[in-house]
């Protein structure tokens, strides 16, 4: 009788201790319901459910359907991973996954590129690339104006080539020299005070930059202006007051495509489940979703602001 509850206790303070190292997200319980969603999406979820950045490959394709009740966050990333063939990794805080041969061999890879910028802050380059490619993490040395970036070497690329275009002579305000150097001075052609041009350039988020570029042309025929699709950037060479103008026009029109998808709800908190350019994202209030952050979230309606901007979507939308 003594060795068989001592093999009780011993069962018991195995279970106990498994319980206690667990991942914070092996604990979350979940309630979820999915018809005909994009696989990739449903990982999405479980992943922001768990806490963690998700990277999901390439070949994760399909839709599932299916209903979740009473189940930990890592019971239905096991379950949802092993009927379709993929595998995940934990990764730091990110969770990655793809299929068990591509996280043996590729991911996981990452390398370290040094930029330096000559006509742009190095905090403004740096707040770029966390916009653009928010997979790349971000050092900034402003005594040698150097941006280092670190990540996935593909997204290394694509920061780097960002930055590359954001970088141009006269795209932003002057930066101070440690140094003066002589520059070239061309002929000034004769200008009244008041038609004083000025460069600028204004980052779309949301907007078909085509689209905008046109309007802004049409609006103001006779200056100059420029879309780069790659770097998402409206620059053009006009007044200030005009350029003021543009600004006003570009908030007018550039606000994210949300689709409100469903809200979930529990006890202690409401969660709306929002899709934005084919992926679905899990928001809380406070959450932030490009750059937007959850206001309010009421029966059937999320509201979003920024900064004295803001919106509401409407379940069903």
């Amino acid at each position: 009788m003594n060795v068989r509850w001592k093999l009780v206790l011993a069962v018991c303070l195995v279970l106990f201790l498994s319980t206690a190292a667990a991942p914070l997200f092996a604990s979350q319980v979940v309630n979820m319901e999915f018809q005909q969603a994009p696989l990739v999406d449903v990982f999405q979820i479980l992943g922001q459910l768990g806490g963690y950045n998700v990277l999901v490959d390439p070949s994760v394709q399909g839709d599932v359907s299916f209903v979740l009740n009473d189940l930990t966050v890592e019971e239905a990333l096991d379950l949802v991973t092993r009927t379709t063939g993929f595998r995940y990794q934990l990764v730091g805080n990110t969770l990655v996954v793809a299929s068990e041969q591509r996280l043996k061999t590729e991911f996981g890879s990452e390398d370290v590129k040094f930029v330096t910028v000559r006509y742009v802050a190095v905090e403004d380059a740096q707040k770029l690339v966390s916009l653009m490619v928010p997979g790349v993490r971000t050092y900034v040395d402003a005594d040698l104006d150097l941006v280092i970036l670190y990540g996935v070497t593909s997204d290394l690329e694509v920061a780097e080539q960002v930055i590359q275009e954001y970088d141009q002579e006269g795209s932003r305000r002057p930066k101070p020299q440690t140094a003066p150097q002589a520059q070239p001075v061309a002929p000034a052609q004769p200008r009244a005070p008041e038609e004083q041009l000025v460069s600028g350039s204004i980052s779309l988020l949301y907007a078909e930059g085509d689209q905008l570029l046109e309007s802004v042309r049409q609006k103001f025929p006779h200056r100059e202006f420029a879309w780069n699709g790659q770097t998402r950037m409206l620059t053009g060479l006009t007044t200030a007051e005009e350029w003021e103008q543009v600004i006003l026009l570009v908030r007018e029109f550039d606000y994210p495509d949300f689709v409100l998808k469903g809200i979930l709800s529990s006890a202690d908190q409401m969660i709306a489940l929002v899709e934005y350019q084919g992926r679905t994202s899990m928001l809380k209030l406070g959450d932030e979703l490009q750059g937007w952050t959850v206001e309010a979230i009421q029966p059937g309606a999320v509201e979003f602001v920024q900064n004295s901007r803001s919106f509401t979507i409407r379940l069903g939308r």
